[in-house]
């Protein structure tokens, strides 16, 4: 029997009042759900008199809360019922849209510091002695492609966990991880958990490697490995027990049929009904198998007792969240599920939410443009919360609901017993959209919404979200950067307070102070055009009128911190910021930046590229617009001057023995010779090349302050997967002079 939990008397709202009418339904969903009622019967005698669930024309939406089940067969019955009323004769897939592909008030050092791990007398401290990985939240530590403990730096290279000894500048050991294309790591004083993104070579479904792995007495050594079916999502430690969340798609298991046109749609359909409805469990859910056995034989990750369902369907496939000591066992039972595809992860220090955007059904709208319209406009965002606080399970807690959808992570802060969340809701063509800050508080098992504040950054999209303490700051863009402030001091009651419209806009927030906000992001002109890569100084001191005090910008530069935070670092003991920057055909690094009550200024760059490595040298003589008849593109006459004056190309006039140019492909071009002659612009026996971009930089990815020391880790090109060899790189924090380098 399928049993939920019975939520909190009385209603917040009317609209509340609506969503949770009839939230102790207990009888299993079914097929005829699509249609307008939903019948069944109970084991129960207490459910004999609850009262049927009737959909009528204005589509009543029940609430998000999970449902768990008191038997496997209970479980399997439900499964069956809600995916073959969905199926479709592409299978589970072109059916959906699954959203998005992912505070305490901070004090000066809050985004350094993760208190995770054991640190013992005499130790090195986080945030005193060393920079840890740029976290949302205090006290919650975020999987990372580095780790230190201010000793030693543990890092993916070439597909291999190597780890550096601090004071002498070296590779100590290394030990061969398990084979994928992304892999993240958490420490917990010798001990270290791998987490792998991986896929079954027989079957290319993609699979998450956990890996323990100790160190003793200098040398690595893997202790335990366990596979799990699934796309590693995200993870958080707290207190060394790290929280891995994989999501797992069961439409490979199915003998699906698909049709070769479109008379044949209706007889694909039913046939992977049929499939469907004949499924085990073995199909919906995922396995696991430990050391080398093969996971197509292995055993069911998660009990069925631990499964939990939303009541309203919200997308095809299945959350886990797996509790994992980091210094313990790889204990397979200690996994909770939901069967749902989680979008976003967001964890404090007693709370972990998973965020799945409502699925949306297009074959539903066929020819009607407006009810699509509507229809993605209400959205909703499904949120469940489990409890984190202790060291074991994550117990599911309560779930609830909200209009539209998120941005990331940061779009989601408990603060207080409060869950703060921006949405925007938005038509599918993004012409028409609205933000908005809303406050949930958990009654019972419902996560209920006490207050809200809309109107913000009509026709533009969300670029970055940042809560501290009671308040909260928005950027959002479509021409110009509104950043709002907003007071929540008073939960059931948020209070947009300030907005200062500037170019540009910040795709990540980090408050330094009380009063001042970092914002790294993208500059552009009044038009909206992307310009480069900025950084601007944000004083809040006056949440009715804050102001951008100073800027920092380079034109034709762009960074990654807006999709990848660790990516920042902010050492707030110097008042420096890092920022990997890489510039068009000049540089690619990290930028140092000082920041003080009114300005942030470039302290200096970091770069690892060799000399040989420099784009953009050559013997020849390179041609420039200054040698051209007219820099107007209107007189133009020839095919050669717009090579000239492209970003993307050189031309090259070079004498005998002259040839090519770092970091691009160069061709001799007789055709362009021509054309260059009668330009005028060769001397003597200069022949012609073009020359085209193709240079891969070695990026920095990731910094960190040990001691006096600023250690920067970099990848030549541009992913740093672990596959690829990395570098690193020290330099004196005060100078930035070169002091080391140590290949990995």
């Amino acid at each position: 029997m399928m049993t939920q939990r019975a939520g909190p008397t009385g209603a917040a709202t009317e609209d509340t009042d609506m969503r949770l009418l009839h939230r102790t339904l207990a009888v299993p969903l079914c097929a005829a759900l699509l249609a307008a009622a939903c019948t069944g019967t109970s084991d129960s005698a207490d459910d004999q008199d609850l009262p049927l669930v009737v959909l009528g024309e204005d589509d009543i939406v029940l609430t998000a809360a999970l449902v768990r089940f008191d038997d496997c067969g209970a479980l399997l019955d439900h499964l069956r019922n809600e995916y073959a009323a969905r199926v479709g004769p592409w299978g589970f897939g072109g059916g959906g849209w699954f959203g998005p592909a992912e505070d305490e008030m901070m004090d000066e050092a809050m985004a350094d510091s993760d208190d995770s791990g054991a640190v013992s007398a005499g130790s090195p401290v986080e945030g005193v002695d060393f920079s840890g990985t740029n976290v949302q939240e205090r006290g919650v530590d975020e999987a990372d492609v580095v780790k230190t403990d201010g000793r030693r730096i543990f890092t993916l290279s070439g597909g291999e966990l190597v780890v550096v000894d601090v004071a002498r500048r070296q590779v100590i050991d290394t030990v061969e991880a398990a084979e994928g294309w992304s892999s993240e790591l958490f420490i917990d004083g010798d001990s270290l958990l791998l987490i792998v993104r991986s896929y079954d070579e027989d079957t290319h479904v993609p699979q998450t490697v956990l890996q323990r792995i100790d160190l003793t007495s200098n040398r690595l050594s893997i202790v335990g490995t366990m596979r799990v079916e699934g796309d590693y999502l995200s993870a958080r430690s707290v207190g060394g027990t790290a929280r891995v969340i994989m999501r797992y798609d069961p439409q490979h298991n199915f003998p699906f049929v698909y049709p070769q046109n479109p008379q044949g749609e209706d007889a694909a359909e039913r046939v992977n009904r049929e499939a469907v409805l004949n499924s085990t469990l073995d199909d919906w859910l995922p396995r696991y198998a430990t050391g080398d056995r093969d996971i197509a034989g292995g055993q069911q990750l998660t009990d069925c007792a631990e499964v939990h369902a939303p009541s309203v369907f919200s997308g095809f496939g299945v959350s886990t969240v797996m509790s994992v000591p980091v210094s313990g066992d790889l204990d397979p039972s200690s996994s909770t599920a939901v069967t749902a595809p989680g979008d976003t992860v967001y964890a404090s220090v007693g709370s972990l939410y998973v965020a799945t955007t409502r699925w949306l059904d297009p074959e539903q709208f066929d020819d009607d443009e407006d009810g699509w319209r509507r229809a993605w406009q209400e959205r909703r965002t499904a949120l469940h919360r489990f409890d984190i606080s202790g060291g074991g399970r994550a117990g599911y807690e309560a779930s609830g609901d909200v209009t539209g959808e998120i941005h990331n992570q940061f779009s989601l802060s408990e603060h207080e017993g409060y869950l703060r969340v921006v949405t925007t809701v938005r038509d599918p063509w993004g012409d028409e959209s609205e933000s908005h800050v809303r406050v949930l508080e958990q009654q019972g098992d419902d996560l209920v919404e006490i207050g809200s504040v809309g109107d913000i950054g009509r026709g533009e999209n969300v670029q970055s979200v940042r809560f501290a303490g009671d308040i909260g700051y928005v950027v959002t863009f479509r021409q110009i950067d509104p950043f709002y402030t907003i007071d929540l001091s008073v939960p059931a009651d948020p209070r947009v307070i300030g907005e200062l419209k500037i170019p540009g806009f910040s795709s990540y927030l980090h408050p330094i102070s009380d009063d001042l906000v970092l914002g790294v992001g993208t500059d552009a002109d009044l038009d909206g055009r992307i310009t480069g890569a900025k950084v601007s100084l944000f004083d809040v001191s006056n949440l009715a009128d804050p102001r951008e005090v100073s800027v920092w910008a380079a034109p034709d530069g762009w960074h990654d911190v807006g999709w990848d935070h660790r990516a920042f670092l902010w050492w707030a003991p110097e008042r420096l910021a890092v920022v990997p920057v890489t510039v068009w055909q000049d540089f690619s690094g990290a930028v140092v930046l000082h920041a003080d009550d009114r300005s942030v200024r470039e302290f200096g760059r970091v770069s690892h590229a060799e000399a040989d490595e420099q784009p953009g040298i050559t013997d020849c003589r390179k041609l420039t617009v200054d040698d051209l008849p007219s820099a107007e593109r209107s007189e133009f006459s020839t095919e050669v001057e717009f090579l000239i004056v492209e970003a993307s190309s050189e031309v090259l006039a070079c004498e005998s023995g002259e040839t090519g140019m770092t970091g691009f492909d160069c061709y001799p071009e007789p055709y362009f010779e021509d054309e260059v002659a009668r330009l005028g612009l060769l001397r003597g026996d200069e022949s012609v090349s073009i020359c085209w971009w193709n240079h891969e930089p070695r990026r920095i990815v990731r910094s960190i302050v040990i001691g006096d020391e600023l250690w920067t880790l970099s990848f030549k090109g541009w992913g740093f997967d672990g596959s690829r060899r990395g570098r690193l790189e020290v330099h004196d924090l005060a100078t930035l002079t070169p002091l080391a380098g140590v290949d990995l």
